[in-house]
């Protein structure tokens, strides 16, 4: 049986793939984009065990897939990160940080998913220029953790 807490989780993560595809995928500075969803799965480890917080991101990763035409590379991607990151990320979450080590926890995640998302593109050659790897590598890990780091500002859970 579904628990209604996963459910809701769920729900919400539907609405934050509809949210990264209907608007940050258009908000790109040099090529850049923020990962929403990499955001919302770092949350979930802080909060689920590790095979509740694998099955979202997966489902979450595919439904980001699908809606951009990337089949299985999103999925990979983040299923592996949370895999290797999740009691890491549970480990530390009962610390109290303050901005600058939010931003570079969640700079580290983002830079490793989006090594990995860049190896899996080498391997379907999805993306030929040289000029992806600085954007994959260095500008939008950046603004992920910008945008993480400002939600973990505003957030209510205190």
């Amino acid at each position: 049986m579904i628990k209604s807490d996963l459910l809701k989780k769920f729900l919400i993560g539907t609405g934050m793939v509809f949210i990264q595809v209907l608007l940050f995928k258009n908000l790109r500075v040099f090529d850049g984009e923020v990962d929403l969803i990499l955001i919302y799965a770092i949350w979930l480890c802080t909060k689920h065990n590790k095979s509740e917080s694998l099955i979202l991101v997966a489902l979450l990763a595919l439904f980001q897939d699908a809606f951009t035409d990337l089949w299985g590379l999103h999925m990979f991607s983040k299923t592996l990160t949370i895999f290797i990151l999740h009691s890491y990320l549970n480990r530390i979450s009962e610390n109290r940080f303050i901005f600058w080590q939010v931003f570079l926890i969640i700079l580290g995640v983002a830079y490793l998913h989006n090594l990995v998302f860049f190896g899996l593109t080498l391997f379907s050659e999805t993306y030929s220029s040289g000029y992806v790897f600085i954007s994959l590598t260095v500008v939008s890990p950046l603004m992920t953790a910008i945008v993480g780091s400002f939600l973990h500002l505003v957030r209510t859970d205190r």
